[in-house]
């Protein structure tokens, strides 16, 4: 096997030009010295492998249709992937010192990460597919005037259950606390779950919650956590449970309903009354990375409509790109992908900055250690 390292420092005839060309015209400067430095400055321009700090799924492991055009554009700067479980595990993986060029947070974190100093604006006139993006998702994507997210793939937290095994008294993440089915929940392991116990219980803020609202959330919680068979952190987790039918209600995204639906099982996507927690991906610039133009590259192809079309026919997420399309008419209704608000009020409640985050945080740890 070729040493990728060798490989990329290998001159073809096009780069050997590309080198005399940045050579020549620093030697009309008038220094040899100057032509030697602009070649070696060159040749180390955005060398190396692309670092994705990303989700399971959306590297080597199945999505590569995603990036293919990045690939065939850049063969000798191929993705490097490191997988996240959630933000706090990104941001955990990067204070620990790891260096991804750019990373895919979701919405509810763009003031988090523009605010931390770890990431820069994206300049989107180096993006070709900018256009075609969502304006509403574009917008949630910025922070003080700069595009700090560049919005792709969105969806839903919702509830998936077995319509052959579970009868909800009522469309509600009341579902998720339904004695009736001990043993056989999933919860999501994030402190997301504190805000959809605020929206169940009726909290008017539930990103917002007083202390005393809060603890009502976190105690409530901490009661009901014993139904929960599976508390999940990787999709791979929750589809061997529910596919196996140990789990019958989850907290779920649309991929599950998907997967599920794959594997022939009865199974319904529920849109709370409470209404659905919506997310969009966004991907962030690092800062200080040393290959911007090939991280801008990998955005643009992963914001291309053929992309766009993939990632709903296979995963069954929405996607930024408004000219895209799944096969199924199914999921088109599913999504509401005719809607270009369909992520926020009155259809949903859009994830969203949560100020306390570190308290909400740590009330999570305290609710799975009881």
């Amino acid at each position: 096997m070729d040493n990728p390292e060798a490989t990329e420092q290998r001159l073809s005839r096009e780069r050997l030009l590309k080198l005399a060309a940045a050579a020549g015209g620093a030697t009309l400067l008038g220094s040899r010295i100057e032509a030697g430095r602009a070649a070696v400055d060159w040749i180390n321009a955005e060398s190396g492998r692309l670092q994705v700090l990303d989700w399971a799924g959306y590297g080597n492991d199945g999505g590569q249709s995603m990036f293919a055009a990045y690939v065939k554009g850049h063969p000798n700067n191929k993705p490097q992937f490191t997988y996240m479980t959630n933000e706090s595990d990104a941001l955990a993986k990067i204070h620990a010192g790891l260096k991804p060029d750019l990373f895919r947070p979701y919405v509810g974190w763009v003031k988090y990460f523009a605010t931390s100093g770890l990431v820069q604006p994206w300049n989107p006139k180096l993006i070709s597919n900018f256009k075609h993006l969502n304006p509403f998702m574009v917008k949630a994507g910025q922070y003080g005037g700069k595009q700090y997210g560049i919005p792709d793939d969105w969806g839903f937290d919702a509830i998936l259950y077995r319509s052959d095994k579970v009868h909800p008294k009522a469309k509600s993440w009341g579902l998720l606390f339904d004695d009736r089915y001990k043993g056989k929940i999933a919860w999501f392991d994030d402190l997301e779950m504190l805000v959809i116990a605020g929206l169940y219980l009726g909290h008017p803020r539930p990103w917002r919650q007083s202390d005393a609202e809060l603890k009502k959330s976190q105690d409530f919680l901490i009661k009901k956590k014993k139904l929960a068979r599976l508390i999940w952190s990787s999709e791979t987790n929750l589809w061997e449970a529910f596919g196996s039918g140990d789990i019958w209600v989850a907290y779920a995204w649309p991929n599950d309903w998907v997967q599920m639906k794959a594997k022939k099982l009865k199974v319904v996507y529920m849109r709370p009354k409470e209404k659905p927690v919506a997310w969009v991906g966004m991907f962030m610039l690092l800062k200080g990375t040393p290959r911007p133009k090939l991280a801008h590259s990998y955005v643009n192809a992963w914001s291309s409509k053929r992309s766009g079309q993939w990632l709903e026919d296979n995963y069954g997420y929405g996607h930024a790109n408004v000219l895209a399309r799944p096969s199924s008419s199914d999921l088109l209704k599913a999504l509401q992908l005719t809607n270009p608000r369909a992520v926020t009020e009155p259809a949903a409640h859009l994830d969203r900055d949560i100020p306390r985050r570190a308290v909400y945080a740590k009330a999570w740890e305290q609710v799975k250690a009881s």
